[in-house]
């Protein structure tokens, strides 16, 4: 089973904008353009490789990372996909639970030898090999790198731009480390700023660290780590002499491998039937002692022959490639495409399905009559004795910056949840900086309407709003490396008075209430309006602590002291209380079946908000455009880019026209984001 790492984008649902444009099609049937992209959701993923490790057909796993991922994968992701690796790695054990850490301690049988699994790259970057050092083998191209130069965190400050166009972001906020608004106020790391983004990457670099060496038989210290990281860029070479990989074969072996043990196959089986002949030929014979010797002779140097001649083509390829030791257990002769398997798994699990609703209605009619049970015995039909009870788990997936489209679709997905009976427990999956405080909070409120179980699930992100509509959850996973916490608030208010009088533009306006035209960009900040929006935000970052102190049981004083804003990675989330335990989707689906699913039911695992494509989707494929809806944030943003020239002025006329056009909202912006990009698009988007 080949998984093309290099050409695939894995997110956590599926959107219909991920569907290929027609443009991108057309090339693709023509053989032009890139490779296409394989966009892929994690648990598919998950599930595609844990199926291949049930299947006795698949001989190898075989990962190609080609010249890097052309996508960069989050962290919890790498952890799942690495998760799921280590199963296959380990199908040969029996295992009391598959969810749990693969230990051998775990071990209660052996089903067959163990099954190899490989990672070939053109180079490695740090978070490509975190994922790659996953499987058994690491391969690197002869002129590859290794640049494991650790985790690193970026962040753009606007401050300095703002300021030469005399743009002023008032931010109010709660809790010193509420970075996320620092892109607006400041122009280098603050003190805080700085603390946070240094916890956060070294707890990161630990986690990643800790797993690579788990997976690969290496013995360094911190030292050792350390020269690493300073050393810069390894070569194919020096990665091979520490044992950061395995095997520098000049290009990617995996055709020629194939091609050499189908011809291996190929000269077996006609080995074998040569051998079968002679045998039945000799068995013919009264005296087998009557065959002549020579003649004898003759058969077995033929067959030695054959074997000479059998290992031409491995000679050929190890003076091409070079033959390594790890290939010894490679056995494939076809390469499965990752999109076919996918196809072959599903046409397995719709078959079984169908099945199953079969046997449940033969079941039910067997039961309901004697004589009907009769009759189907007589027929040589016994229905299984497997449940027949239903019983669902509810995912729900909350991704990407929560605002009112997207709290629309999850409030709708929820009160459709609540009518089934059916579903016995709903996992909230959220992979989400935050967004709004009114969009997170109609979240919370409708999962608190729930008589059913809450668990969370955290993915690459669970932090501010993501974390509080967590918050009447019975349990919460997350993945060491999910981003989590940020417990605070702030709001901003911008004013562009200064910049418009300096290009002759004057905003006047009659409020009728002090606060009416607050959140007019031309309207300058009062005493009134800042009193009334650093109340506001006291208000909701106050009611925040409330909450997390009353689920988490924690007190006030312990709650504050992880707050402030902290972002937390899941691994120190742990630790300080704000989750309850580690690991991903699986682990939180599993502990779902245990705690509230009957032993005998049968469980279905349904996910949340069903998609699919729109006309307007579809439209926007097909002539490759965009939305012409452009906010006030978008065109100030590209007239402070300092284009210069024809550009400038056409930036400057575009967005005059989009300033007397658009209304603006007269709501404060009232935000529980992590980061600076998620409060940007939200303000610019006007929630």
């Amino acid at each position: 089973l080949v998984l093309p790492f290099d050409n695939l984008k894995v997110v956590e649902r599926r959107r219909s904008g991920d569907i290929q444009s027609s443009s991108e099609s057309l090339q693709r049937l023509l053989g032009q353009g890139k490779q296409p992209t394989i966009v892929i959701e994690a648990k598919e993923l998950v599930e595609i490789i844990r199926g291949a490790a049930a299947d006795p057909n698949v001989s190898a796993l075989y990962a190609d990372f080609g010249e890097g991922m052309r996508y960069p994968m989050g962290y919890a992701h790498a952890e799942e996909i690495r998760d799921a690796v280590r199963v296959f790695n380990e199908s040969h054990r029996v295992h009391r639970d598959p969810n749990v850490g693969h230990n051998s301690v775990f071990a209660m049988g052996r089903n067959s030898n163990p099954r190899p699994t490989y990672a070939f790259g053109h180079s490695f970057n740090w978070n490509e090999y975190f994922l790659a050092s996953a499987f058994s083998y690491v391969h690197i191209q002869a002129r590859g790198n290794l640049n494991l130069f650790g985790c690193a965190t970026t962040n753009t400050f606007l401050r300095g731009a703002l300021d030469k166009y005399g743009i002023k972001a008032h931010v109010f906020r709660h809790g010193e480390y509420k970075n996320a608004p620092s892109a607006l106020i400041n122009k280098k790391y603050s003190k805080a700023h700085l603390e946070t983004v240094k916890s956060m990457t070294s707890s990161l670099n630990g986690t990643i660290r800790s797993c690579i060496e788990s997976s690969r038989p290496l013995n360094f210290d911190d030292v050792m780590w350390k020269s690493i990281f300073d050393y810069g860029t390894l070569t194919s070479e020096n990665s091979k002499e520490i044992g950061l990989v395995d095997f520098a074969p000049p290009v990617n072996p995996l055709e020629s491998l194939l091609h050499f043990y189908k011809e291996e196959q190929n000269k077996n089986l006609k080995k074998k039937t040569t051998k079968n002949f002679v045998s039945s030929r000799a068995g013919e014979k009264d005296d087998a002692k009557k065959i002549d010797s020579t003649k004898e002779g003759g058969v077995v140097a033929k067959i030695e022959c054959g074997e000479e001649e059998a290992d031409a083509p491995r000679k050929k390829m190890e003076a091409k490639l070079g033959l390594h030791e790890s290939f010894g257990k490679f056995a494939a002769t076809q390469a499965v495409p990752l999109t076919m398997y996918k196809h072959m798994l599903n046409k397995k699990a719709k078959l079984e399905r169908k099945h199953e609703w079969f046997d449940n209605i033969l079941r039910r009619m067997s039961e309901s009559s004697i004589a009907t049970s009769a009759i189907l015995s007589l027929l040589g039909y016994e229905p299984g004795k497997g449940p027949s009870k239903c019983e669902k788990v509810a995912i729900v997936t909350v991704e990407g910056n929560i605002g009112t489209p997207l709290s629309f679709e999850i409030v709708h997905s929820l009160r459709q949840i609540r009518k089934d009976k059916n579903v016995k427990c709903v996992v909230l999956r959220v992979d989400s900086p935050g967004g709004s405080v009114v969009s997170s909070e109609a979240i919370l409120e409708e999962i608190k309407l729930f008589d059913k179980p809450v668990i969370c699930s955290m993915s690459n992100a669970a932090a501010s709003g993501g974390y509080y509509i967590a918050m009447n959850s019975e349990k919460i996973f997350a993945q060491p490396t999910t981003l989590t916490g940020s417990i605070g608030v702030f709001g901003v208010k911008i004013d562009a008075s200064e910049w418009a009088k300096s290009y002759g533009i004057r905003g006047d306006y009659y409020p009728h209430g002090s606060h009416a035209a607050a959140m007019h960009p031309l309207a300058p900040l009062t005493p009134g309006m800042k009193e009334n929006i650093a109340r506001t935000v006291l208000d909701y970052y106050d009611y925040f602590k409330s909450i997390v102190a009353a689920r988490r049981s924690l007190s006030a004083e312990e709650v504050e002291e992880v707050a402030r804003g902290r972002v937390w990675t899941g691994e120190q989330a742990k630790e300080v209380g704000l989750v309850d335990a580690l690991g991903g989707l699986d682990r939180a689906i599993s502990y779902a079946k245990m705690a509230h699913m009957s032993r005998t039911a049968r469980v279905e695992v349904e996910h949340w908000p069903k998609r699919s494509a729109s006309l307007k989707d579809l439209m926007k494929l097909l002539v490759g455009g965009q939305s012409s809806v452009v906010g006030f944030g978008q065109a100030l943003l590209a007239v402070t880019m300092e284009l210069g020239g024809d550009a400038e002025s056409a930036s400057m006329e575009q967005f005059l026209k989009r300033l007397v056009e658009l209304k603006f909202s007269e709501k404060p912006h009232f935000m529980l984001t992590m980061d600076e990009k998620t409060a940007i698009e939200l303000i610019m988007s006007g929630e």
